[in-house]
């Protein structure tokens, strides 16, 4: 799922990737949440990301999370060790202007195109 799911009160939405992960080919950008309009107030986002297993050991296999808010970057990280992977962007909180598109993607390498990821995203009317 990548579609905004809006609460019965009205008051709150949530959307979450579910596990993805790419193929074995080229490294790639992998789109997990795309919010076209989060709605006619602000809100507050709260964004958790979550990680698999490393496939790779390597200095090479570095994920990172990239956030997009109307087709600007606003947030970017990628760890440089797979050891890494499960220390960064544990709880991501923005704000978000009424009418904006969020969009989460997955950084990623060679060395873990195949490595489970996903993110987990509730947002709060203000």
């Amino acid at each position: 799922m990548s579609s905004q799911i809006l609460l019965s009160g009205g008051d709150k939405y949530y959307s979450y990737s579910g596990e993805v992960f790419g193929d074995v080919s080229a490294p790639a950008t992998i789109s997990m949440i795309t919010i076209d309009n989060t709605g006619l107030r602000d809100s507050l986002v709260y964004l958790q990301p979550f990680y698999g297993l490393p496939v790779s050991g390597t200095t090479g296999a570095q994920l990172g999370i990239e956030i997009k808010l109307d087709n600007t970057t606003i947030y970017k990280a990628q760890t440089g060790r797979s050891t890494d992977f499960n220390q960064v962007d544990n709880n991501i909180q923005l704000f978000m202007p009424r009418n904006s598109k969020i969009e989460v993607i997955s950084l990623n390498t060679s060395g873990n195109n195949t490595q489970i990821r996903g993110i987990n995203l509730m947002g709060y009317y203000l």
